[in-house]
C-alpha cells in the first residue's frame, strides 16, 4: 500500500511539473505591448529628450529576449513590463523636455542674436578687423543653422548652435578688449 501511494504521489508530482512546464508559455503579448510602447518613445524622440530612461528601456528589453531565449518567461514578462512602462514614461518626459527645450533654443537664439548684434556694433582695431569679421560670418552661418534647425523642430541642435554661437561671441569680445582695452558699440 505505500509502495502504490508512493507511487501514486510521485506520478502526480510528474505530472504536474509537466503541466506546469507546459503552461509556461513566452510574454509574447506583454513583450509585444512594449515593443510598441518603446517605437511610440522613440516617435516622441525619447532618444533625445529622456535620453537615460529611453537607453534603460531598450536594455531592459534587449535582457527580456535574452530571457526568452534562455526559457526564462517569468523574468522576460517581469522585464517586458517594466519596459513598457517605462517607455510610456520615456514618451511623456521626452514630450515635457522637448517643450523646456523649445523655451531654452529661442532664448539662447535671441541671445546670440544681440550679442552678434553688439559684437558687429564693436570698435574692432584694424589690426584685428579681418579676423573678426571673418568669425562674424561664421556666427551668422551657425546663428542661421541654429534657427533653422528650430523652425524644423530640432530643438537641441537649435540650442547647441546658438550656445555656440554666444561662448564664441564672448569670446571674439574679449579678444578685443585685449587689443584695444574697450568694447564699444
Amino acid at each position: 500500500m505505500i509502495n502504490k501511494r508512493f507511487f501514486e504521489i510521485s506520478l502526480l508530482f510528474i505530472l504536474s511539473i509537466v503541466l506546469l512546464s507546459s503552461c509556461a508559455k513566452p510574454p509574447e503579448q506583454e513583450m509585444q505591448a512594449a515593443r510598441e510602447a518603446v517605437e511610440n518613445a522613440a516617435s516622441a524622440e525619447a532618444d533625445l529628450y529622456a535620453s537615460d530612461l529611453y537607453n534603460m528601456v531598450q536594455d531592459s528589453l534587449s535582457q527580456a529576449e535574452t530571457f526568452i531565449a534562455e526559457k526564462k518567461y517569468a523574468d522576460a514578462r517581469r522585464l517586458a513590463l517594466f519596459a513598457k512602462s517605462f517607455a510610456d514614461s520615456a514618451a511623456a518626459m521626452a514630450g515635457i523636455n522637448k517643450e523646456q527645450m523649445k523655451t531654452s533654443a529661442e532664448s539662447i537664439i535671441a541671445d546670440a542674436s544681440t550679442k552678434l548684434e553688439a559684437l558687429k556694433k564693436a570698435k574692432i582695431p584694424s589690426s584685428m578687423r579681418t579676423k573678426i569679421n571673418n568669425e562674424i560670418k561664421v556666427f551668422e552661418e551657425t546663428l542661421l543653422g541654429a534657427k533653422n534647425d528650430f523652425e524644423a523642430g530640432n530643438y537641441k541642435d537649435a540650442f547647441d548652435k546658438a550656445s555656440d554661437v554666444v561662448s564664441r561671441v564672448e569670446e571674439a569680445k574679449k579678444e578685443i578688449v585685449k587689443g584695444t582695452g574697450v568694447v564699444g558699440s
